[in-house]
């Protein structure tokens, strides 16, 4: 049985993204960058206004005051996208609408509710400085800046930094396909009647979304049944048509789980198979060629646990992320054994108030109990040792932005 830092380092040191690929910026979003991007132009590109006024040169209005505003000529219109040929001469102003290039010579925007127009004349009350409601070419963006650098996820606010950079694509680490296998002969598909001896496949459901939200692309091969010569076979198969194999089932040591033999009959490197964990202490990683296995317990909860711990890691890693495990340190509301030589994973639900996390375990922590994991948000890591650890203790505890929702945020009280 390996343990548990050794079985995660082992998974951290072989998994990598595999070669980039180009992508439409229309298609990129929720991938991750593959190489530095630099900016090709200035955002933005001239002097704008930001909003709807009126431009003027700002030394005009030197000795503008209430009681004797300057007053300025009015001598064009310049909307959005159109450009004003002559320079501003002393004396003269333009009326300007929001994005709009301010024409040579302006350097000062007025708002148009704060100023009073009449017949071509504009009335300024205040002196202006120069750069006043301006914004200046390359306030955003400098040409031959650094934009991006390899290795980020590309959200909302990216793509539209780029796009505004006029990119049309950008290389990419490709998103990961995971064959997925649930062995047992006891399943049944959610469309199949339910008979005596019997249970519905929950685990295709439960790992098909863990795969999603991971953000690799989930590929059901269908289920297995505890034969020998069936299950090589198929787990062969996927490892030539994915970039990962992940089964369910079968992977402990009873006679009918025939994964661990099964991974070896194919020619696959077994990496580890048990884990000083619990839930999730049968888990097993291998290796064939460039492609990884990974064989989780069919008990839910457990295969949820473990998946967390190995199978999340080498996803985020192979999608070009610079994995690392998200952890705070939290009190726990509720005393809970330990377990000697195993470390333990408890599903809770964990706040951030009065100044500090708070992390409430389920009160039932089985393997196979999937309602433990409703409406969680984290796991509380529970050392290995002797007797319980109090309520009160402090303990780590993991959060997984990629997998929940609703994940405690410092600062600020819920």
């Amino acid at each position: 049985m390996i343990s548990y830092d050794d079985a995660v380092k082992l998974i951290i040191s072989i998994a990598g993204p595999s070669q980039s690929v180009q992508k439409p910026l229309g298609e990129a979003l929720g991938y991750v960058l593959a190489q530095d991007i630099v900016a090709v132009l200035d955002q933005p590109p001239f002097h704008r206004s930001p909003l709807d006024g009126f431009a003027f040169r700002a030394a005009d209005t030197a000795g503008a005051k209430p009681e004797s505003p300057t007053e300025l000529n009015v001598i064009g219109y310049i909307p959005a996208g159109a450009v004003f040929d002559a320079p501003l001469k002393q004396g003269e102003a333009v009326r300007i609408f929001t994005g709009a290039m301010l024409p040579s010579g302006a350097d000062a925007v007025a708002a148009q509710e704060k100023v009073f127009c009449r017949n071509n004349s504009l009335f300024l009350e205040r002196r202006y400085s120069a750069g006043e409601n301006v914004a200046r070419a390359g306030e955003d963006v400098l040409c031959g800046s650094l934009l991006l650098t390899a290795g980020t996820l590309l959200g909302p606010a990216e793509l539209g930094l780029i796009a505004s950079q006029g990119i049309s694509s950008l290389p990419v680490y490709p998103k990961p396909r995971v064959a997925i296998l649930t062995c047992g002969s006891e399943l049944l598909e959610i469309s199949d009647s339910l008979s005596v001896g019997k249970i519905y496949n929950s685990n295709r459901y439960l790992l098909e979304a863990l795969v999603s939200r991971a953000g690799a692309i989930p590929d059901y091969r269908g289920k297995i049944s505890d034969d020998a010569d069936e299950l090589p076979q198929a787990i062969f198969k996927a490892c030539q048509e994915a970039d990962f194999v992940l089964t369910t089932g079968g992977v402990s040591v009873g006679d009918h789980d025939l994964t661990p033999a099964a991974v070896a009959e194919i020619g696959a490197e077994i990496l580890f198979h048990r884990v000083a964990i619990k839930p999730g202490t049968p888990a097993l990683a291998a290796k064939l060629g460039n492609k990884m296995i990974f064989s989780l317990s069919g008990n839910p909860a457990a295969s949820l646990v473990s998946f967390l711990q190995f199978v999340l890691p080498a996803l985020q890693l192979a999608r070009g992320i610079d994995w690392r495990q998200q952890v705070v340190g939290a009190v726990i509301t509720k005393s809970f054994p330990r377990k000697k030589g195993q470390i333990r994973f408890l599903s809770a639900r964990t706040i951030f108030s009065g100044g500090r996390f708070i992390s409430e375990p389920q009160s039932l922590q089985k393997s196979g109990v999937i309602t433990s994991f409703r409406g969680v948000n984290s796991l509380i890591i529970l050392p290995p040792g002797e007797g319980e650890l109090a309520a009160g203790s402090i303990a780590d505890v993991q959060l997984f932005p990629q997998i929940f929702d609703n994940l405690p945020i410092a600062g600020i009280e819920q």
